[in-house]
């Protein structure tokens, strides 16, 4: 008998510890990654020369955009009420929540290039 249960306590054992370990691989709703951020969208902005930019974030964490006649892809991710946005062509874009609007920074190279711009979600 005593046999039985202790069957019986290893199996409850190991099926409470499988289901804590497959807790462990579900998706969080921390901020990070792309889940729940409603960065999701089209942005309409302006680049470091103050032309006319726009940017479109999807789902994925994959990012497309144009730029003076260039087409750019890329990925981005979020950082608290952030997104950064690492294009393919070496520079890096970051769009934050600006009270109830958007603002944003372009990068080269690590260093901020020109200044913080508005940015508009169009949709």
């Amino acid at each position: 008998m005593t046999r039985y249960v202790s069957r019986w306590a290893a199996m409850l054992a190991a099926a409470a510890l499988a289901f804590t370990l497959a807790g462990c691989d579900a998706p969080s709703d921390s901020g990070s990654g792309t889940e729940s951020s409603g960065f999701v969208g089209s942005y309409s902005t302006k680049d470091t020369k103050g032309n006319p930019m726009s940017v479109e974030l999807d789902e994925e964490g994959s990012a497309t955009g144009k730029r003076d006649g260039q087409d750019l892809t890329g990925s981005w991710k979020v950082d608290g009420s952030t997104v950064v946005i690492t294009w393919a062509d070496g520079w890096t874009t970051k769009i934050a929540k600006d009270g109830a609007g958007y603002s944003k920074t372009a990068f080269k190279d690590g260093k901020e290039e020109g200044s913080k711009v508005p940015a508009e979600k169009t949709k």
